[in-house]
């Protein structure tokens, strides 16, 4: 596992703690635009554990949160149709589409004239998917209440932040 980075560029890793205490004038903390992208992997990263913690906590497990998030449109979908939205494997989708079906979460029925077999939420889906998501939902809220007045500037530039980070990864 990497160590988490901090805002200063210095490993939160235990195990570096007594290098990073020894400063020296090599372990200055990082200045301009550096200091900036650290800052910030910093936050992502701390962002990212939240996530997970909150993924953890969660009604849903996390496949099951992914497979319902896309068929909470109710529509029927075909293994294949999952799959690809999903950007996964299709033995994979097959594997916890499988499991969602045995907890009572999906259902795969037949549809005449069509060869694939179809699969879509059940009502304690729905149910299900609608508490997690409201759980989820409330933990933002509570979040984005702590801006006051400037939560709506944070979202407009959080969006332009993911719009311009996802352009500078699928282009390298």
């Amino acid at each position: 596992m990497v160590p988490a980075p901090s805002s200063t560029g210095a490993s939160s890793d235990a195990s570096s703690t007594d290098a990073s205490s020894d400063a020296s004038s090599t372990d200055a903390p990082p200045t301009g635009s550096r200091s900036r992208d650290r800052a910030l992997a910093s936050l992502l990263y701390r962002l990212d554990l939240h996530r997970r913690l909150a993924e953890q906590r969660s009604p849903l497990g996390t496949a099951d949160g992914r497979l319902l998030w896309l068929m909470s449109d109710r529509r029927p979908r075909t293994l294949r149709e999952i799959s690809s939205a999903l950007g996964l494997e299709q033995s994979t989708v097959n594997r916890q589409v499988n499991a969602a079906i045995d907890a009572g979460l999906l259902r795969r029925f037949a549809e005449a004239g069509r060869p694939a077999r179809l699969i879509e939420p059940t009502a304690a889906g729905i149910e299900a998917f609608e508490n997690a998501t409201a759980l989820a939902l409330g933990a933002y809220d509570d979040a984005l209440a702590t801006l006051g007045d400037e939560s709506g500037a944070f979202l407009e530039l959080l969006e332009r932040f993911v719009g311009a980070y996802g352009e500078a990864v699928r282009a390298e």
